[in-house]
């Protein structure tokens, strides 16, 4: 049956390539997009080793169907994978799936409100809490349900997402399948609200807040994850100098540790001409080493596209885990040039990573034991190219020089870290 469906919606790609994703007619709408990867991937801090080489392609196709404006139908399947991953030539991975699947209905009973329901991606602001990963291979999606009260004035919207449920449909209901007593199933869900507000061209400001919990019972009366997250969002344009504020607060309890955590980032950006300059600063907060066993301190940005904030080298995708509890210091610089006329941008970014709290260790250059709040520094270089509409090529590479933090981490590797990339993205 997934071959069937494969081949139909390979059809419906090919045909989305003549039109050039223009309306079908009748409401009709086809896509598709491309994206091939490959990478030299030596970020272990060793210099002896050789570098690991990937390749990894995402394959997406779909289509979109529009019934006066009221009803929307959208189904978006993917096949995502790295290179050589399956078992054999003659063997496949089974890897198709449905990355968006959803319907939306637009000012149902006449109210001025829509209603989506189904898989859907969930990006909201600069993706610094909410993104889709779309640098990832895969990309993220979310099952839920989303209300969006007045999307041109109020612009409210109010979500309920399933991460995960542990507990499979039920079709035959019989006495052994429901346990009894009954305890709440062990899933994880995230619920909240997102409120934009556009004060002029030049000035907005977001409101949320969300509340994640999994289910789990890790104790009597003491659930895996219970927490709560406040913030906001505003973007400000003032002449040739733009900016950027967000923060975060997050509070509850994580496995019966009490969390409170924050996050704070500035940025500020200057356009003249052909460049854009920017500079700014993330702060997250950490845990004390000696804390970790009865607080949680340290700022989860579980559901952020943090490739695109934390460095390109991807050394800080899982916070608080990659951060060993001590949470983030990043400051760092920007610079893009596009020349006139030119199909052709270049990048680059420095960041200075630090912890936001300090630990007691020992490397092989520095055997007795010290503080350090040093995770290093790292250099990002960006070269991309608009072959024709739709298609792009784009070179990164990245160096990383590791701090006294980072040698401890990879101890005892302690050399410069490298990491490049080549990617060819086509949308049709």
């Amino acid at each position: 049956m997934k071959s069937v469906i494969y081949t139909i919606l390979v059809g419906l790609l090919i045909v989305s390539t003549s039109f050039a994703q223009q309306d079908l007619g009748n409401g009709w709408s086809v896509f598709g997009q491309v994206r091939l990867r490959t990478e030299l991937d030596g970020r272990d801090f060793s210099n002896s080793t050789h570098p690991y080489t990937f390749a990894s392609s995402r394959v997406r196709f779909g289509l979109q169907k529009s019934f006066e404006d009221k009803v929307i139908l959208y189904i978006q399947a993917q096949d995502s994978r790295v290179f050589g991953s399956e078992p054999g030539t003659l063997a496949s991975s089974k890897n198709l799936d449905l990355h968006q699947g959803y319907v939306k209905l637009n000012k149902l009973f006449g109210w001025n409100w829509s209603i989506q329901a189904g898989r859907f991606e969930v990006i909201y602001g600069t993706e610094r809490f909410f993104g889709a990963v779309g640098w990832h291979y895969v990309g993220r999606s979310f099952d839920g349900i989303r209300f969006i009260i007045g999307p041109k004035k109020l612009n409210l919207h109010l979500f309920a997402l399933t991460v995960k449920e542990s507990v499979g449909y039920i079709g035959n209901a019989t006495p052994s399948t429901y346990p009894y007593p009954q305890e709440p199933t062990p899933s994880s869900s995230t619920y909240g609200f997102w409120k934009t507000t556009k004060f002029n061209d030049r000035n907005k400001l977001d409101v949320f807040g969300y509340y994640d919990v999994d289910r789990t019972k890790i104790a009597p009366d003491t659930l895996k994850l219970s927490r709560g997250t406040l913030g906001g969002s505003y973007w400000g344009t003032f002449g040739k100098i733009s900016t950027v504020v967000e923060a975060g607060y997050q509070f509850g309890s994580r496995a019966g540790k009490d969390i409170s955590a924050y996050l704070i980032s500035v940025i500020g950006y200057y356009k003249e001409g052909i460049s854009k300059l920017g500079i700014g600063a993330d702060i997250l907060s950490g845990t004390k080493p000696e804390d970790q066993a009865t607080k949680s301190n340290t700022f989860e940005t579980n559901y952020a596209t943090n490739h695109k904030f934390y460095g390109f080298a991807d050394y800080f995708i899982n916070i608080p885990k990659n951060t060993m509890e001590l949470g983030l210091h990043d400051f760092y610089l920007m610079a893009w040039f596009t020349p006139k006329n030119s199909k052709w941008v270049f990048g680059a970014n420095f960041h200075q990573f630090m912890s936001n709290k300090s630990a007691t260790i020992s490397t092989d250059s520095d055997p007795t034991p010290h503080e350090s709040s040093s995770f290093g520094q790292e250099l990002d270089l960006t070269i991309k190219f608009a072959f024709v509409k739709g298609t792009t090529l784009v070179w990164g590479g990245s160096l990383f020089f590791p701090g006294d933090l980072m040698k401890y981490m990879f101890k005892p590797r302690e050399d410069v870290a490298y990491w490049s990339y080549l990617m060819l993205t086509a949308t049709l």
